[in-house]
């Protein structure tokens, strides 16, 4: 076994050990391997809000990303093939700032402490995959080899979803909250998207008739791109932007504005928070 092979198995073992995670990016950076640097500016920027030259490092951040310097993970696969992450512990700032472009009002921005790490699917979950687990397959838009979003699933669906494949995997599974998926969404940055203050059509599927921002016109592809079909965030998720909504556990409310560790959403309500695309 080699020496990175020896690194890998021992995050695959212990996922929250952030010290095997440092060394490791030791090990690599000192082999001149660009994913060390990767891995130690995610540390860097999720494991605290306030540091010096912060925009900086997200911009050398995404200057990696940018390059094809892939992330290590750790990752893993089930059964049907689902790939998995695994997001860290950490801090960031959830909600948008007053003056960002189409912000709703309730994105009041507070601090929000993420207590536990967890695994989250790379993909958003294919219609194979949902054709597998639920032998059924209902999406109005068919991809090639189904491997497109499944779009069309109500909250409900979902849990009966979670409920089949914890059955067939014997794992926990359930929907991640949305101050979880922010949090991956964001992989350490505190722009608008994780790309930057704006965006385009080369970097996410979404309604190119409409720019924000500064950001150009771009086209419209009116259906669902495969999974995957863009670059992941520095975290290896990919469609983060764009594509399908993406349910989350929480309930539909407004945001807090005091500091909030491990939110777990507003209780009493009926509707449940869906992270729209771009």
């Amino acid at each position: 076994m080699t020496e990175e092979a020896s690194f890998l198995r021992t995050l695959n073992d212990r996922p929250d050990d952030a010290f095997a995670r440092l060394v490791f990016a030791d090990f690599l950076e000192e082999r001149g391997d660009p994913r060390g640097e990767l891995l130690r500016l995610t540390h860097t920027l999720t494991e605290s809000i306030d540091i010096p030259d912060r925009s900086e490092l997200e911009e050398r951040l995404r200057f990696l990303r940018n390059e094809g310097v892939q992330p290590i993970g750790p990752f893993w696969r089930n059964t049907l093939g689902m790939k998995f992450v695994w997001i860290p512990p950490g801090n960031f700032m959830m909600g948008s700032p007053r003056e960002e472009e189409a912000r709703y009002a309730w994105e009041t921005q507070h601090k929000v402490t993420v207590t536990k790490g967890f695994y989250m699917g790379v993909h958003p979950v294919t219609q194979e995959q949902w054709r597998v687990v639920m032998s059924e397959d209902s999406s109005s838009v068919k991809g090639k080899k189904n491997n497109r979003p499944f779009e069309e699933a109500l909250w409900d669906d979902c849990q009966e979803f979670i409920r089949r494949i914890r059955e067939r995997e014997k794992k926990l599974y359930r929907l991640p909250t949305e101050a979880e998926w922010e949090y991956a969404c964001r992989g350490g940055t505190s722009t608008a998207f994780f790309f930057g203050e704006t965006i385009s059509t080369d970097q996410a599927n979404y309604n190119g008739d409409f720019a924000y921002a500064n950001g150009k016109k771009g086209t419209s592809r009116e259906k669902a791109s495969p999974v995957g079909s863009f670059s992941a965030n520095s975290l290896g998720l990919f469609d983060m932007h764009g594509n399908a909504r993406e349910w989350c556990h929480d309930r539909y409310g407004k945001y807090s504005s005091e500091d909030v560790i491990g939110p777990q959403g507003p209780n009493g309500r009926n509707r449940r928070r869906a992270r729209p695309p771009s």
